[in-house]
């Protein structure tokens, strides 16, 4: 008779989580298809356990194939796949993998740069907001043009228009619903074959993007005005309406980098009011008003009365604030200018030196070696840091963070956005990126059979050293709805009659009983449903359930580059 084991593993697969198997995106038009300078198309991908295998697929056709023995960071470059046709195309890239990794686009030609964390299907949506800000008056503020030129008056298209992307995420055929705003309000439909994408012209104004299956937007826009009479494209990929939210933390950077000219934009379904410290505005569902940069003069905490995504427009740049609710555990963050890079952290001031910063698998930094400012009203504080990395790692054991990372082009154009979210919760083992999965037997014995048994499916007893790893194993228990006693990998030493955990840990944590622990040398656990899980010393030679556990894949522990 073959026992039966019953497999758990927990691990918050959160809205804001980056990572996954399944990735659509494009490249949209950088300056000119005919611009006399060399387009360079890449994909930056992160593999996180061994013999990950990733494939990246164009028309039906795969054109690369990459097979990865060990976790890292490797950069693929892209033929020329430029969007820059209006109408539909192929011109989309399916990335898959059989586990999960990261995806980030990068596009340059000559200083003109984007980057784009590319989510995963699992995180694209059947909604989104099309936000439509009217860079006009930004642009007039960057160079001397004549005004009556742009006039808002006036019937002729501007040239800072932005083009929208469509692309079908899955393989069915797709109906997608464009709401348009002008010039002739209304909705058309969009039949999208499996990964097809269509390119929608910058002449019109669009406000929504609904579909009968998932798909990917970005607006873009190969030539907006930066400083010097200069231009940089905009590629901006937009989130669904589900990830929302109401409140948001950024400061004021202006003396840090080159935000002069930052607004804000708000993009909402109806009317909001958006408040900072004192100044507080009604922004009307469609807007295309820009706004001032608040947390210059108001306050760096942005609220919304309404759910909302709130964008810091600068020269060249399109970021969607993280609200506070999308905060995450641990962060990717990679460079590509690694001496003209910043990256911005915000996170609760109480525990602010718990952060750390793991720039390779053995150097960490502490939060206490950053020179904090507080978020002015809030119990939160921020640090501006240089990373000192390609590719790093921001995690904290306890409390939500949020992290950007910002860079400067040799133009003085800064792109960039949130930084790659690896996991939404918190944890003090690391930046977990697989979690600790646990196997119950239904077949009983011995401590020491238990052990062995662990052993010998690449297991281990399962030790839970610390509070937050009883918690994870109570949550997978209850869920495989179980009664009963299990082993536990924590044993009396026969000697010094101390406790000593199987995984080595020092035994600094306990959830005995009452009246627990007597004499015994072995330890079980009460698998009460919604119960306490609390521990008991046994017999050794008692038949109960082994409780084993494949350990969880902590981040630091790949090799970045």
């Amino acid at each position: 008779m073959f026992p039966i084991i019953l497999i758990m593993s927990i691990l918050c697969h959160g809205h804001a989580v980056d990572y996954g198997t399944d990735f659509v995106t494009a490249f949209p038009e950088n300056l000119a298809y005919y611009f006399p300078a060399n387009l360079v198309l890449s994909l930056k991908i992160t593999t996180f356990v061994p013999y990950t295998n990733v494939q990246i697929i164009s028309n039906g056709t795969v054109i690369n194939r990459s097979s990865v023995s060990t976790p890292k960071v490797f950069v693929v470059n892209i033929p020329n796949l430029e969007v820059n046709q209006i109408g539909f195309s192929f011109n989309a890239l399916r990335i898959t993998s059989n586990y999960n990794i990261t995806v980030v686009s990068m596009s340059s030609r000559r200083d003109s740069i984007q980057i784009n964390t590319v989510p995963p299907t699992n995180r694209l949506g059947v909604e989104y907001l099309v936000p439509a800000p009217n860079y006009n008056t930004l642009a007039l503020q960057l160079n001397k043009y004549n005004e009556s030129r742009f006039i808002s008056s006036t019937t002729e298209p501007t040239q800072f228009s932005f083009s929208l992307i469509i692309i079908n995420a899955e393989n069915v055929t797709n109906v997608v619903t464009v709401t348009q705003t002008s010039p002739t309000p209304g909705n058309g439909d969009i039949k999208l074959d499996p990964f097809e994408l269509i390119l929608l012209p910058s002449n019109c104004s669009y406000s929504k993007v609904s579909s009968s299956a998932k798909v990917a937007v970005i607006i873009t826009s190969p030539c907006v005005d930066t400083q010097n009479c200069r231009c940089n494209m905009v590629a901006h990929q937009l989130l669904p309406t589900n990830l929302m939210g109401t409140e948001f933390f950024f400061p004021s950077l202006k003396d840090q980098l080159p935000f002069t000219f930052s607004q804000l934009f708000v993009t909402s379904a109806d009317s909001v009011d958006l408040s900072s410290g004192s100044e507080k505005k009604t922004v009307a569902a469609g807007s295309t008003d820009l706004l001032p940069f608040y947390p210059e003069t108001g306050s760096p905490v942005l609220t919304t009365t309404q759910p909302a995504f709130l964008s810091l427009v600068n020269p060249g740049l399109i970021i969607d604030l993280i609200p506070k609710n999308m905060f995450s555990g641990c962060y990717l963050v990679h460079t590509t200018l690694q001496s003209q890079s910043q990256v911005l952290i915000i996170v609760e001031t109480a525990k602010k030196e718990e952060l750390q910063i793991t720039s390779n698998p053995t150097t960490t930094s502490p939060g206490s070696s950053l020179s904090w400012k507080d978020v002015s009203g809030t119990s939160y504080s921020w640090a501006l840091t240089p990373p000192n990395c390609k590719s790093c790692v921001i995690w904290h054991p306890t409390s939500p963070i949020a992290v950007y990372i910002l860079e400067t082009s040799p133009s003085g154009v800064i792109y960039g956005g949130p930084a790659i979210s690896v996991n939404d919760e918190p944890d003090p083992n690391g930046c977990v990126v697989v979690p600790m999965e646990f196997e119950l037997s239904n077949v009983t014995m011995s401590w020491r059979e238990a052990r062995v048994q662990c052993i010998s499916n690449g297991l281990a007893l399962v030790s839970p050293n610390i509070n937050y790893t009883q918690n994870k194993m109570a949550a997978a228990l209850n869920n495989m709805n179980v009664e009963g006693f299990a082993w536990l990998g924590l044993r009396r030493n026969l000697v010094t009659s101390e406790w000593n955990w199987q995984n080595g840990a020092n035994f600094d944590f306990a959830n005995w009983d009452n009246g627990q622990p007597t004499g015994n040398l072995c330890v079980g656990i009460w698998m009460e449903p919604n119960g306490n899980f609390t521990w008991r010393s046994i017999r050794c030679c008692e038949s109960m359930q082994p409780l084993c556990v494949r350990d969880s894949v902590i981040f630091n522990s790949v090799d970045l580059i």
